[in-house]
């Protein structure tokens, strides 16, 4: 059975990133024993082991942060449910209610007698303003 069968892409890289940055963390520890126990003619090599160890540390950070993230968006790499249908229970209709119409006192608003024919309305706004 492969080993990677049932993880998401995320926490495959996760895995690796974690793992190369572990392994570089530990080569470049005994890089640097052997060193101190065999001193270099020049300090050239101590700046590339600790190139090599910030590496290693940041490759183990990274992978802790794509985990992370894999952890969170984990709902995106699973396939999405179907839901079955919901009845929907017939409800009893509600009752209609009205607010009564309410003029103002003054009556300015001109009233047109149901029988005459509708004013255009320029008509209209002469009416009412002048």
């Amino acid at each position: 059975m492969w080993l990677f069968g049932q993880a998401s892409s995320a926490a495959r890289a996760a895995l690796i990133y974690i793992t190369v940055g572990a392994l570089t963390i530990i080569w470049t520890a005994v890089w640097f024993v052997y060193l101190r126990n065999h001193p270099p003619e020049t300090s050239t090599v101590y700046y590339f082991c600790g190139g090599l160890l910030a590496t290693g540390v940041v490759l183990v950070i990274i992978g802790f942060g794509v985990g992370r993230i894999g952890r969170t968006a984990r709902h995106a790499d699973m396939p999405a449910e179907i839901a079955p249908p919901v009845a929907v229970a017939p409800t009893a209709a509600a009752a209609v209610t009205t607010t009564p119409v309410v003029t103002p006192a003054n009556n300015s608003v001109p009233q047109r007698s149901s029988n005459s024919a509708p004013a255009s309305s320029a008509q209209e706004v002469k009416r009412i303003v002048g």
